[in-house]
């Protein structure tokens, strides 16, 4: 009996982890974040080869919460690994603002009508400042 409720289990935690899994890479897609970067490189025929990055991140991101595994690669490499993380969630949260046109309803609703990339580069660096502080400084959360 337990044996089936162990299985019962796994087979509702898979199935539930695919289907979030596939919201999300949904919502990539929708908002564009893929084809956009490639526009913006000039690499679009690469477009597949980006998908499939992301998907086994995605993947390999999942794995990873399960097994407890160490890689000895070095501080260099995990500082460049959390940059490139850093980077895309970045990028993700920039794109979903732009799709749904966030800064430029406040900038109508604040009544700016200059300094668009001033207030932007506020933005940028404001997350810069504060995921730095939360991650360097002891107990800033």
């Amino acid at each position: 009996m337990a044996v089936l409720k162990n299985l019962l289990l796994s087979i509702i935690g898979f199935s539930s982890g695919v289907i979030v899994a596939g919201g999300i890479f949904a919502f990539i897609a929708i908002i564009g974040v893929v084809p956009r970067f490639a526009q913006k490189t000039g690499t679009q025929s690469k477009i597949k080869i980006y998908e499939d990055a992301i998907i086994l991140g995605g993947i390999l991101g999942n794995i990873e919460m399960f097994i407890d595994f160490k890689l000895p690669v070095g501080t260099f490499f995990a500082i460049v690994v959390a940059f490139s993380i850093g980077v895309f969630f970045g990028s993700l949260a920039v794109s979903l603002a732009e799709t749904i046109d966030v800064v430029p309803i406040f900038m109508r609703r604040a009544r700016l009508t200059k300094g668009l990339s001033i207030f932007v580069l506020a933005l940028a660096l404001g997350k810069l400042f504060g995921s730095l502080a939360y991650f360097i400084l002891p107990k800033f959360y």
